[in-house]
């Protein structure tokens, strides 16, 4: 009896992990012609951010996403002929990354203000 219930909580475990897409074949879920964007291209340990200049629009900062790096006035300096650069390193860059795939329009919401910040992976 107690091998049988084994023997049923594995394949009960094996056709999660399937449902789930876990597999060995490099994380891609089989048939599906899907593989996790974490397993494409590593994330960056190294980002450039640029605030071009500031911005003045009728977008509300509760309209854009919430900014997922350090504040910019902690790494941004001036860089003429206009704006500000900086760079982000370590696991804040790949977070920062990840969240900047998601907002194409570089509009963040920092500290309740609207930023125009571009987040890029040097080559």
């Amino acid at each position: 009896m107690q091998a049988r219930r084994a023997v049923a909580g594995f394949a009960a475990t094996g056709l999660v992990l399937a449902v789930l897409g876990c597999s060995s074949a490099g994380g891609a879920v089989a048939g599906s012609g899907i593989t996790p964007a974490a397993e494409r291209s590593p994330l960056p340990v190294r980002v450039l951010v640029q605030r071009p200049g500031l911005i003045d629009m009728d977008i509300s900062a509760v309209d854009v996403p919430v900014w997922q790096g350090p504040d910019p006035s902690e790494f941004l300096a001036p860089s003429p002929p206009s704006g500000e650069s900086g760079v982000i390193t370590g696991d804040r860059a790949g977070v920062v990354h990840l969240a900047s795939l998601d907002n194409p329009r570089a509009l963040w919401n920092v500290g309740g203000t609207v930023q125009w910040l571009v987040v890029e992976v040097p080559a």
